[in-house]
């Protein structure tokens, strides 16, 4: 398989090596800065020299004279729109961070939008890895009461200030809750309380289907990530520790602490075990759909 990463930043790192982990064969880094796209190279070289992926880098031109397999989008979220349109239509696999577009940029119109590109993409896949980390927290927790009560508070280092920290991190906060909810089989509406936004901290409030669900973000360069949890009277804690090549997730409930699986390898290994399933396709789709929908409540 040949890949091309789109993008330099540390989210590039994390993509770049799980697909080495899946034994991709061939890695363009493109970016439209020369020295950055460079020296992540020379990084990436370094750190794998002993697998057998191939590198390269390039502008994004490569995309338009060179085949590949899989294309995966790992750029700032205001031009993902502008690099989705760029590679539409190839007939390649594609992945891209979350959200697939910014709703700042597009608001109602991002209907037209994602219509579009799916209507030319028919294997897009957009990275959710909370829905794992949900699913892990299920499995340990056993939550079977009915859900009164539910926080997602997320502390993340970033660059982000006022709405955009929404649009960054609501995907997140929205596929992570929409795990326990269902919000695509259930029709009830959003009540939407409160959303009270500062420069780098956001909070929203909503009731869902009889719930109280609240929604707290902040984001701050070289802030430590740390993302709490709580669910009716239960506080969990996700933490994480170590570089990229030993990522280490674990959950701190009750006087426990559980080492979990890495979500972001969860979600790539499930990719590529069905990269050939269009339900696979479908379902994510759906989920994309119903997040960005329930997303634009928020920004208004």
């Amino acid at each position: 398989m040949i890949c091309a990463i789109i993008g330099s930043t540390k989210i590039a790192e994390v993509h770049i090596h799980e697909l080495v982990k899946n034994k991709v064969e061939q890695i363009y880094i493109i970016s439209r800065f020369k020295k950055k796209r460079i020296n992540l190279l020379n990084k990436i070289v370094s750190r794998y020299k002993d697998k057998n992926t191939n590198f390269k880098s390039s502008n994004i031109n490569i995309l338009k004279k060179k085949k590949f397999d899989l294309i995966d989008i790992c750029s700032s979220n205001h031009v993902h729109d502008k690099h989705l349109k760029y590679i539409s239509g190839q007939k390649t696999i594609i992945l891209i961070e979350k959200p697939i577009i910014s709703l700042l940029k597009y608001k109602k119109d991002y209907l037209n939008f994602l219509d579009d590109i799916y209507r030319e993409n028919k294997k897009l896949i957009v990275i959710y890895p909370m829905t794992k980390l949900a699913r892990s927290i299920d499995n340990l927790v056993n939550i079977n009461d009915k859900i009164k009560n539910f926080s997602f508070n997320f502390k993340v280092g970033g660059k982000y200030f006022y709405k955009n920290i929404i649009i960054d991190l609501i995907p997140h906060a929205l596929s992570f809750t929409n795990y326990f909810f269902k919000f695509s089989s259930n029709k009830k509406k959003f009540f939407i309380h409160s959303v009270k936004i500062k420069k780098n901290s956001c909070i929203a409030k909503f009731k869902y289907s009889g719930s109280n669900i609240s929604f707290y973000f902040s984001e701050k360069i070289n802030q430590r990530t740390i993302l709490t949890i709580n669910i009716n009277n239960l506080k969990i804690q996700r933490l994480t520790k170590n570089k990229i090549e030993n990522f280490i997730n674990y959950l701190k409930f009750k006087k426990n602490i559980k080492i979990i699986k890495n979500p972001i390898t969860e979600f790539f290994n499930e990719f590529f075990k069905n990269k050939n399933n269009k339900l696979y396709y479908k379902k994510n789709k759906d989920l994309t759909y119903e997040i960005m929908k329930r997303s634009v409540g928020f920004i208004n």
